[in-house]
């Protein structure tokens, strides 16, 4: 696995907030980092890259996982949660410097060491990161 990703919470929304997106945030569990975040009609649980407290409702955020696996997939597009990891499969576009944006089930930003195809399936490590303003 890459040592670092981004410099900044801050800085790594900042190069990538083309590809946030609206999401609902439900209330932080007391203590925990982990958040309950709605995004197209489903709910993940993300780590919470923004400055405490976190709000509650809706607020643009940045979803962003690192691959764990990958392979080609031509069927429909799937989220499926495996422990505390989750593994995703649809279109996705490449952006340079190992990203590439998950296109479906909704737009998930993606660190992969190795070049991912056109349509994929990823098996990411845990945890799922929030990026949000």
């Amino acid at each position: 696995m890459t040592a670092s990703l981004e410099e900044s919470p801050e800085a790594f929304f900042a190069r990538f907030q083309a590809y946030a997106l609206e999401v609902h945030l439900f209330p932080e569990p007391w203590g925990s980092p982990l958040l309950e975040v709605g995004v197209a009609g489903q709910i993940v649980y993300a780590f919470d890259r923004g400055a405490p407290p976190a709000p509650t409702g809706p607020v643009r955020g940045l979803l962003h996982g690192v691959v764990r696996e990958a392979g080609p997939w031509e069927g429909e597009a799937f989220l499926r949660r495996e422990g505390a990891g989750y593994r995703l499969g649809g279109r996705v576009r490449p952006l340079g410097e190992g990203f590439y944006l998950l296109e479906e089930p909704f737009p998930l930003l993606l660190h992969a060491e190795t070049p991912l195809p056109p349509r994929a399936w990823v098996r990411l490590w845990p945890p799922l990161m929030l990026f949000r303003e």
